[in-house]
């Protein structure tokens, strides 16, 4: 009895036994092994690399896309040319803008159609072209193309008539700039102006009647710090002018080791730009009455050059010392688009602003009086800026009463 006892724990040990080495057997047969690594030495691609270590960590993740023309990449990327979005019910428009770009004359080199592009991303803003609903908006000097909403359509419409309009072909302007040392002229002046709303900080804007103007003249003029920076006539009516002034300054910002050299190190020698540059862009309203500018102005100016001595030791000289110099710069930058009546002058006070001593040039080439050898050692002055309609042709009759505070709108960009 006993030993048929032994006999069958025996028997139900080997068969425990059996089912446990079936279980291990059957997870070893679902295990698939890695291939075998190639001897080759063949370099493989970095972008094959990252995509194989990638898809090593996780195959369930798509990665990218083998383009035949981009090659090989992260995102996803698909060239069926798929029927255009028009979720937000957008038109197509084609703009004929010949009579703007080849109707009038234009300095060589000038894009005016592209003017017309700036204004209407001022207008309506960039992200209306960049972000849904679906939009374009292209230009050739023919031909501007726009597809978006109707809103957006109308508002490009306004703005490629504005340029178009016969009556506003012969239209003209002018840009006079002006410095003094001091702004104390606000004090005699001051009887003359009508204030407007100006979003730069410390910019100051006042329309003012011509006969005004004539009399402020007669007061600057008298003032022996007074002096004309430029006078720009005849500017057309939706036409980008510019008036440039710059100048490179060339130091030495900094020195590295090198023993190629004859000295042990390597000088880096680099220039910076000084001078101003003027953007003018007036565009009559369809009003008849009023005018828009877009007014930019940068301005740098390098105070002083500040010399620091940088030790440069080298094995036959080791008390070198090499002079580098780190500029102080002061900046001005303007922005605005101002609307005012266009048989008024508008007249801006940038306020004390840095201001360098150098000739300026048009975008003709042509060289204009620059500021006296007087303002050389001047590093501020009070920079005036005047802005009128010259041409009195076809001028629309003004409104005798202006509602809704619609006669002055600016915008900052």
């Amino acid at each position: 009895m006993l030993l048929l006892k032994r006999f069958y724990i025996v028997l139900n040990l080997s068969v425990l036994l059996f089912c446990f080495l079936s279980v291990l057997l059957s997870e070893e047969t679902q295990f698939i092994p890695p291939a075998a690594s190639s001897t080759s030495t063949t370099p493989i691609p970095a972008a094959n690399l990252t995509v194989n270590l990638t898809a090593a960590v996780n195959t369930t993740i798509p990665i990218g896309t083998a383009d035949p023309v981009l090659g090989n990449r992260i995102a996803r990327i698909s060239n069926q040319l798929r029927e255009i979005p028009k979720d937000a019910e957008q038109i197509w428009r084609e703009y004929d803008i010949t009579p703007y770009t080849k109707g009038r004359k234009f300095t060589e080199g000038s894009q005016p159609e592209q003017t017309i592009v700036d204004w209407i991303l001022r207008q309506t803003g960039t992200k209306v072209w960049h972000t849904a609903p679906f939009g374009i908006l292209t230009v050739e000097p023919d031909k501007l193309y726009v597809y978006n909403t109707k809103n957006v359509q109308l508002a490009v419409a306004d703005i490629v008539d504005r340029f178009l309009h016969p009556s506003f072909a012969n239209e003209s302007y002018s840009i006079r700039i002006v410095s003094l040392s001091r702004p104390d002229w606000l004090v005699r002046g001051h009887q003359y102006l009508q204030p407007i709303p100006i979003l730069s900080s410390g910019v100051q804007g006042w329309v003012l009647e011509k006969e005004g103007r004539n009399l402020l003249l007669q007061e600057l003029s008298k003032r022996n710090d007074f002096k004309e920076i430029t006078s720009q006539h005849l500017i057309p009516n939706g036409a980008a002018h510019r008036i440039a002034a710059k100048q490179q300054r060339r130091y030495l910002r900094d020195v590295q080791p090198n023993p190629a050299t004859a000295n042990g190190y390597a000088e880096d020698w680099v220039t910076i730009d000084e001078g101003y540059d003027v953007t003018f862009v007036p565009l009559a309203v369809m009003d008849g009455w009023r005018t828009d500018a877009i007014i930019k102005l940068e301005i740098t100016k390098i105070d002083k050059m500040i010399p620091l001595q940088i030790d440069a030791p080298t094995t036959t000289n080791l008390r070198q010392r090499i002079e580098i110099e780190s500029p102080q710069v002061a900046k001005f930058n303007l922005d605005e688009q101002i609307r005012w009546p266009k048989e008024k002058i508008l007249l801006l006070d940038l306020g004390t602003i840095p201001l360098p001593n150098l000739k300026q040039t048009t975008e003709s080439g042509s060289v204009l009086t620059g500021i006296t050898k007087n303002l050389s050692a001047t590093k501020r002055a009070n920079v005036l800026l005047m802005i009128e309609r010259i041409n009195t042709q076809n001028q629309t009759q003004i409104p005798t009463v202006i509602g809704n505070n619609n006669m002055y709108w600016n915008s900052k960009r």
